[in-house]
């Protein structure tokens, strides 16, 4: 989200925030809870059709500013019913605001850790309804710490509804989580860093093909590593392991596709395998 337009849209709204709004981690987050943190004002914002609308469709348009021509947004549809909106209205505007934009542009819904089961059985079951207009899979994110166990009914009920899945894990506490992810059934994992400490699963999610989104700025803020130099991407390639690069946010990581490819550039991976990992990148794509 622009922080330009967070702040228009704060004034319009007539929202009790303070100034100027909270939405760049810092790069001294002490956690992945911390910089989750961070999302709060931006959502705070986006309670209205009208505003996710238009957050969509600038997010569209500033990514084209950077090349992408294809682009999987991912946003949590339960977070945006404060002002009264049902999830099919969240996921309309949403879809309203992708379809106007410059690029090909799908929707990716994500339940959260911290909401029931039952709430996510139910959104799945929600957004299986928009398949075949702009939604394309599903999702779990949220803090790993305090809600370590996965809805695994959500996700069962996302496969019957025909969307494909992925799984935020691996950026806060314990290596099993990506395993837990795993058992699943996923195609992809958002991140997955923490568990590249152990070798038996990345060595499971290499076997089975599983796809890492990696985000290295958002990774190192939220501690999973402690230092970008430490950060198991080149060493993940060099195994083997399918991974893509990826913004994580660009507001909250204060970053953009262009600069992720710096750093891993910086990390001392080579042209060849940062051109692999944007071919991982389309052939894994849900949309």
């Amino acid at each position: 989200m622009r922080l330009s337009t967070a702040e228009e849209l704060a004034t319009e709204q007539g929202l009790d925030l303070p100034r100027p709004l909270r939405m760049v981690a810092p790069p001294d987050c002490a956690s992945q809870a911390e910089y989750i943190s961070y999302f709060a004002d931006a959502i705070a914002v986006m309670q209205t059709a009208a505003a996710l609308e238009r957050t969509a469709l600038e997010l569209c348009i500033d990514s084209e500013a950077e090349n992408i021509d294809y682009l999987e947004v991912r946003w949590a549809p339960r977070l945006h019913l404060t002002n009264g909106l049902t999830i099919p209205n969240v996921i309309s505007a949403v879809l309203a605001g992708l379809a106007a934009g410059p690029l090909r542009a799908v929707a990716i819904v994500c339940a959260m850790r911290q909401h029931s089961v039952e709430d996510n059985v139910a959104l799945a079951r929600e957004a299986g309804k928009f398949v075949g207009r702009g939604v394309v899979g599903f999702d779990l994110a949220g803090d790993e710490v305090r809600y370590p166990k996965p809805p695994g009914p959500a996700f069962e009920a996302a496969r019957a509804a025909g969307l494909r899945l992925t799984c935020h894990a691996g950026e806060a506490g314990e290596p099993s989580h990506v395993t837990d992810a795993l058992n699943l059934g996923v195609e992809r994992i958002a991140h997955g860093v923490i568990g590249a400490r152990d070798p038996n699963i990345v060595e499971r999610v290499r076997a089975e093909g599983v796809v890492l989104d990696l985000c290295p700025t958002a990774n190192w803020k939220c501690k999973a590593v402690q230092t970008l130099a430490e950060h198991p991407l080149p060493r993940l390639v060099r195994a083997g392991v399918r991974c893509t690069i990826s913004t994580d946010s660009r507001t909250v990581a204060d970053t953009t596709l262009s600069h992720e490819f710096e750093l891993a550039a910086g990390m001392g991976m080579t042209d060849d395998e940062l051109k692999k990992c944007n071919e991982t990148a389309y052939a894994a794509r849900f949309g």
